[in-house]
């Protein structure tokens, strides 16, 4: 990855992570993470629970399932370079 894509990336990280902070009225990239790692579980609980849903509810879940895990992906992507970097804002401690 060339240096001008590393910025980008990074950038496209942090625009991401800033708006789930504002979407979800927390402060810190670590809260957003913990949300939805906790949506993630409590989605995958209801699935594996057995319990009969409809096709439509299921499918449901697991897009969800899926696009959490995404997001997911991307605040620890964010998380490690800002850590690696040592570059902190104020929204990178846990409050």
């Amino acid at each position: 990855m060339n240096q001008n894509s590393k910025i980008d990336r990074v950038a496209f990280l942090e625009e991401q992570v800033i708006c789930y902070m504002k979407n979800l009225l927390v402060d810190s990239p670590y809260h957003v993470l913990i949300y939805f790692e906790k949506q993630v579980n409590r989605y995958t609980s209801m699935l594996k629970e057995g319990k009969p849903y409809p096709a439509s509810v299921e499918n449901t879940l697991l897009h969800l399932i899926r696009e959490y895990s995404s997001f997911i992906s991307e605040v620890k992507e964010y998380l490690k370079i800002k850590t690696t970097v040592g570059n902190y804002s104020s929204g990178d401690v846990m409050a």
